[in-house]
């Protein structure tokens, strides 16, 4: 498929942060040392070390968490390549969307395993591509729906708390529409197997989205793993000590935020105790009221004594929010690379000193590939509009304007005529300044509304030439609105089954051969 590529910067979809990055900028390298190429990845290997207790932890809490399914030969190998001392993985996360969700996280993953085949060959020793499930986020909101040939799916049983531990009521009809959302296909018959298989009732969200991604992405060996586990829980427990009695969270990142502020917002902001305590039903945070701790929601009300031995005895029944959940993956993997999108990286950005001061490695952070399709007659009528691909992510106002101004059968603007007119009252006001000083206010008022009146005129002659480029705005406006379905990227949006339907695992390999991480750009897929 023949692919476009298009900077980063000239999509206007990207923060600063992110693109400095990227481009190696001196202020971002104090908050992340580890550039996001071949170097990085070396420099993050050769200061990665972990301990070999963790690792057994680790492997075991997988080999559980796989238990009760059939497993791909190339899974159960990286399962096997994990106990290797010399063993590193490349990781990528993300919540418990139905159906994978939209197209970015797919995108993700294929990113995570690519990077991680070419980290294994550079580096000469064994890596693991993990996902990582955010089976403890509690915002059901963002996850109970899919969006399949432009039909919105949801799912309507979902509840409260951890939105992994959720029984999958009621899934069965949201399953039967999916199917017969994306339609026939040479493979369909293969992908409304999978649906059915892994999103059964009275599984939990966790089961079903494991078995769904082990379906489409088992075959490249992927790693998926569940945090909300009680023995990895345990290995984090110290962390979560240290917060809760020094609020090393809360201090580091406002030590961050404060550097960040001479150029940057920040992204995130993290509280006095930057933990969630679990029930169920509920994911509820965990405040500080004079000398007791309580959990909002209703929730147990805790000594500092008596909330640190809950953390040593049930660890499981505590969650990192966003500022900590980072620091627990890396502090249970043993990771050299995190693959986010635009929004994650910015934040991380903010946890450099969080991470030292609970003196856990960062990894290197990689952004990871943002791609569109386009069809090969809307680019075609793209670029017979005179257009170019990075023209895509113009303003659509400002690119109405463009096209209809060039191309119009009689001028637009009015530049010779707002001289003249400059020119003949700076004639009248050197008459009128000799004649009385006190004319000068009147004749600087008549030459702003005449220069106004100009203005009036050329928005007419604007809307005159959009009626005249009435075709070439309406293949402007569907070539864009196919890019950008609501207004936004369709990786954002469109959910990947029906690709899969049409192509099979076919439809993967493709995409794996056009998100190179190691290449930043975006990707626009000419199909």
């Amino acid at each position: 498929m023949p692919v476009e590529r298009i900077a980063y910067a000239d999509t206007g979809r990207f923060a600063a942060p992110v693109l400095d990055h990227l481009s190696g900028d001196a202020f971002v390298r104090q908050f992340l040392e580890l550039p996001p190429d071949a170097s990085g990845l070396r420099q993050a290997a050769a200061a990665r070390t972990f301990d070999p207790g963790f690792r057994t932890i680790l492997c075991n809490a997988l080999e559980a968490q796989y238990s009760t399914l059939e497993l791909h030969s190339e899974v159960r190998a990286n399962l096997r390549k994990l106990r290797d001392p010399r063993c590193l993985t490349v990781t990528t996360g993300h919540q418990l969307c139905l159906f994978s969700g939209p197209l970015y996280v797919p995108y993700k993953i294929l990113n995570t395993i690519r990077l991680a085949r070419e980290a294994e060959v550079l580096l000469g020793r064994p890596v693991v591509p993990v996902f990582w499930m955010a089976s403890e986020d509690h915002d059901a909101a963002e996850i109970d729906h899919a969006v399949i040939n432009g039909r919105t799916i949801r799912w309507t049983g979902a509840s409260g708390g951890a939105v992994g531990r959720m029984k999958l009521t009621g899934i069965t009809a949201q399953v039967e529409e999916a199917i017969a959302a994306f339609g026939p296909g040479t493979e369909s018959a293969m992908v409304a197997s999978a649906l059915r298989e892994a999103y059964t009732e009275g599984r939990t969200l966790t089961e079903a989205t494991r078995h769904f991604i082990h379906a489409f992405f088992g075959h490249y060996g992927l790693v998926i793993l569940d945090g909300d586990d009680a023995a990895l829980k345990r290995l984090f427990a110290p962390v979560m000590v240290e917060e809760l009695v020094n609020q090393v969270g809360e201090r580091s990142v406002a030590y961050a935020n404060e550097k960040m502020r001479e150029r940057y917002a920040p992204q995130a902001h993290a509280r006095e105790i930057n933990l969630f305590h679990l029930r169920k039903g509920h994911r509820s945070r965990i405040e500080r009221h004079g000398d007791h701790y309580q959990v909002l929601d209703d929730g147990p009300r805790w000594t500092l004594e008596e909330l640190l031995v809950q953390v040593e005895t049930r660890p499981e029944d505590f969650s990192p929010n966003v500022v900590l959940r980072p620091v627990y993956q890396e502090h249970i993997l043993p990771n050299i690379a995190y693959i986010g999108g635009g929004g994650e990286l910015a934040y991380w950005i903010q946890l450099r000193w969080l991470f030292q001061a609970l003196r856990v490695p960062m990894p290197v952070l990689f952004l990871r590939t943002s791609a569109a399709t386009i069809s090969a007659k809307h680019m075609l009528q793209w670029s017979d509009l005179g257009l170019a691909p990075k023209d895509l992510f113009t303003d659509p106002i400002v690119l109405q304007a463009l096209v209809a101004k060039r191309d119009a059968t009689f001028r637009t603007d009015l530049v010779v005529e707002r001289a003249a007119i400059d020119q003949a009252y700076q004639d009248v006001m050197s008459t009128a300044l000799r004649a009385d000083a006190s004319l000068k206010g009147a004749v600087e008022a008549r030459r702003m509304q005449a220069l106004r009146g100009l203005e009036r005129l050329e928005k007419g002659l604007l809307r005159a030439a959009k009626r005249d480029q009435t075709v070439a705005l309406g293949r402007l406006a569907a070539v864009r609105t196919a890019l950008f379905p609501s207004g936004g990227l369709q990786e954002r949006r469109d959910n990947i089954l029906p690709q899969l339907a049409a192509e099979g695992l076919a439809a993967l390999d493709n995409w794996m051969r056009t998100l190179d991480p190691l290449d930043p750009t975006f990707k626009l897929v000419v199909c």
